[in-house]
């Protein structure tokens, strides 16, 4: 029994920790988007390299948030792009227009 109220209290130390900083959606919310470069379209990337969907407003799994690449589905096929490459472009046609 112990190893249940162990996982029970964990889960609730993270729900009252999130609660209090204002939970995940807040967090994500604060970061700066930018269209990406070549699929303005079809999503947005922050500086810290996530990928978010135009259509459905929510982040795309992206595997490992230390990976060096990002992959995106565009008509069906998978698109993969080098993150930095793809945060400095895409930051680099939003302060060009600014």
């Amino acid at each position: 029994m112990g190893q249940r109220d162990d996982r029970h209290h964990h889960a609730n130390r993270r729900r009252r920790t999130e609660k209090e900083s204002g939970g995940r959606a807040s967090r994500d919310e604060r970061e700066e988007r930018a269209p990406l470069a070549g699929y303005e379209a079809l999503y947005e990337i922050t500086r810290s390299g996530r990928v978010y969907s135009r259509t459905t407003r929510d982040v795309l799994p992206s595997g490992y948030h230390h990976s060096p690449v990002i992959r995106i589905a565009v008509k069906g096929a998978i698109v993969t792009l080098s993150k930095n490459k793809a945060v400095a472009d895409s930051f680099a046609a939003l302060d060009a227009t600014r």
